[in-house]
């Protein structure tokens, strides 16, 4: 994917930005607040309508302006179309348009485009609360497959009402029609989650040892206290039995306390937990590794090479590191770096440059 123009409406920092891109590799530099990581963010809303820094879409309106508006147009290389996305941001909702056409749902606008986003808040990945690695597993899987995103959304309602039911000492009949539809929607979560982690491990151990010459093993764990049986038949008796064990601890905390709300992702290297063991440089490098075997797997599985936002990561990388990651994404779609300064190995990258919140471009050398 090429991203050919952006254009921003009182987002942000920017009160209006109108700017083309080559197809090639860009490069925004500039001093720290001059809105680098906002075009970033820009681009990154338009994959999952929402921002990658955790904001409510209300901050992402300039001042007391009523809406914020992203534009963009950009080739898809998969049926080798020029195509149009863009979203306005109000207080209270959003309207997203794709080729000029509303669409219905938020849902109908994942997969469009694609990209993979890492910044430096990202450096303790493992180490966050599992909320944010289930997140991760969920938007991964739910751009490739529309029917995971409808379970995943779905099971989100059922806990909260079967949660509901514990507080308030539903009958026992309707917790156990919860029960049951909570198991069903968990196998195809955790079969799917499975079957990624999987995936993921083997991509993210190779691309960790290519890129910074590590001759040690990065595994991925996936954690979850619901069955792991392939049969469905299995797995829905086994869960029975695990949400008859823990009958009443539930009744006694109230909550659902099995399912897939409660996995983790965990990192191992050399068979240790990277969270706990692993150095600040090991957790970096683990956590951009993952980053780039997601990319890897979005290409395999749609024949899109999607975007590769990448906020100041060189300042975290020393030389040889910051080399070998530049060698390995050239040629593999279009990728937007930042940084404060313009460092060896951007020589092939269009340079932009923020300053007073817009953008200009620089005449290589």
């Amino acid at each position: 994917m090429f991203v050919r123009k952006l254009v921003l409406n009182h987002f942000r920092s920017y009160s209006h930005l109108d700017v083309d891109f080559p197809e090639k590799d860009i490069y925004i530099t500039g001093n720290n607040g001059q809105g680098k990581t906002n075009i970033l963010e820009a681009l990154h809303y338009l994959t999952l309508g929402r921002s990658f820094r955790k904001a409510e879409d209300k901050e992402l309106i300039q001042g007391e302006e009523k809406e914020a508006s992203i534009y963009i147009d950009y080739h898809d290389e998969s049926d080798g179309l020029d195509h149009s996305l863009s979203c306005i941001i109000r207080r209270g909702y959003k309207i997203f348009s794709y080729d000029g056409e509303k669409a219905k749902t938020l849902s109908g606008m994942l997969g469009k485009l694609l990209a993979v986003c890492y910044d430096p808040g990202q450096v303790f990945f493992f180490k966050d609360d599992p909320s944010e690695r289930r997140k991760l597993l969920d938007e991964t899987l739910s751009q490739l497959d529309s029917k995971y995103l409808y379970a995943i959304g779905r099971y989100k309602k059922l806990l909260k009402e079967r949660n509901t039911g514990l507080a308030q000492n539903y009958d026992i009949d309707v917790l156990d029609v919860l029960r049951d539809q909570l198991i069903n929607l968990s196998y195809r979560i955790v079969l799917e989650r499975k079957r990624l982690v999987a995936l993921l491990s083997k991509k993210m151990d190779r691309i960790y040892r290519e890129l910074f010459g590590k001759e040690r093993e990065l595994f991925l764990l996936y954690k979850t206290n619901c069955p792991l049986d392939d049969d469905q038949e299995s797995f829905v008796s086994n869960a029975k039995e695990s949400y008859r064990s823990n009958q009443s601890i539930e009744n006694l905390r109230k909550m659902t306390l099995i399912g897939p709300h409660r996995d983790n992702l965990i990192a191992l290297l050399d068979e240790k937990d990277v969270s706990r063991y692993g150095s600040q440089g090991e957790n970096r490098l683990s956590s951009l590794s993952l980053r780039l075997a997601i990319r890897e797997l979005f290409k395999e599985k749609t024949g899109k090479e999607p975007l590769l936002l990448l906020d100041d990561v060189a300042s975290d990388l020393d030389e040889i590191r910051c080399r070998n990651l530049l060698g390995s994404i050239k040629g593999q779609g279009q990728a937007f770096v930042t940084g404060t300064q313009i460092r060896d190995g951007f020589d092939d990258y269009q340079i932009y440059v923020a300053m007073e919140h817009s953008l200009r471009r620089k005449q290589n050398d």
